[in-house]
């Protein structure tokens, strides 16, 4: 049994996911753009992956922010990550990037996400 417990911390909302009353995650968002939430943590212990957990806690929350009358939620990771093939095939399109060249951040291409609620 599946249950996400709400928790809030410096302007992040988030839950917490618990399975069989051990916490098995977490998933965060923030209010992004005229109230469109953007995803900024989804994190499962690596005992918990592969089940479904992350792909249940987001549509846990694509389920929330409909409900609550949200067109669309936001979500980006980095180009050498794996999490970008995680969201396509929740149904995340691509809709931007973020390349931080002559600046003081080193890191890859952050690539954007967005589904339409």
């Amino acid at each position: 049994m599946t249950e996400y417990k709400e928790y809030r911390r410096c302007g992040t909302f988030g839950y917490s996911i618990i399975i069989n009353g051990v916490k098995a995650g977490v998933i965060e968002y923030k209010d992004f753009w005229d109230g469109m939430p953007y995803l900024s943590l989804i994190k499962i212990e690596e005992q918990y992956r592969g089940n479904g957990a992350g792909s249940n806690a987001v549509k846990f929350l694509e389920k929330l922010f409909k409900e609550q009358g949200c067109k669309a939620l936001l979500t980006s990771t980095q180009s050498n990550e794996q999490g970008q093939n995680f969201y396509r095939k929740l149904g995340f399109i691509e809709s931007g990037c973020l390349i931080f060249e002559n600046t003081p951040f080193k890191q890859p291409m952050e690539m954007f996400f967005i589904k339409v609620l």
